[in-house]
């Protein structure tokens, strides 16, 4: 048990000290922040409440015959449009684009990548996944929006906070 407890201490170092970037010294206080997330968690609900689950269209899947469509994995009762996991690779290849511009074409290739595989596997028709990827692009636009108004904040409050001790 105490070579358990070792590993998660060394591992917490080295998480915790040693793998670090002031990007993330920011980013991570941010996100720590619960109230930092009422405006995501709002974007979220209001999107759910606007597609409810997915709009109406059944996935190629279940809509085409066995000779239309390829299915290479489990088939999924879910509607199909847009497609989650483009929207979501695309949400975090625009975040991370933000950060690290360089590599933005890697990001936004896997996150295309991801997306194709949808329709690939027979989950996803294109639009799915074009769809998917411009809510991905215009969610992850409005979570660096959020964080850019968010560190502003902090960093008046701690602006003040500076020149209320001195």
């Amino acid at each position: 048990m105490n070579w358990l407890l070792s590993l998660d201490t060394d591992l917490f170092m080295y998480l915790n000290s040693g793998l670090t970037h002031p990007f993330f010294d920011n980013l991570m206080s941010g996100v720590t922040e619960q109230s930092n997330w009422y405006p995501v968690l709002a974007g979220a609900w209001i999107a759910l409440i606007i597609w409810g689950g997915g709009v109406g269209r059944l996935r190629p899947c279940n809509a085409l015959d066995a000779e239309q469509c390829r299915l290479l994995v489990g088939a999924s009762s879910a509607k199909s449009f847009p497609s989650a996991h483009a929207a979501n690779s695309f949400a975090m290849a625009t975040v991370a684009s933000w950060g690290y511009r360089r590599l933005a074409p890697l990001f936004y290739v896997v996150a295309a990548l991801v997306a194709y595989s949808r329709i690939y596997v027979g989950l996803h028709y294109p639009l799915d996944a074009v769809g998917g990827a411009l809510l991905g692009i215009l969610l992850g636009r409005l979570s660096i929006w959020v964080v850019v108004r968010l560190r502003a904040m902090w960093e008046i409050r701690r602006a003040r906070a500076i020149a209320a001790r001195a």
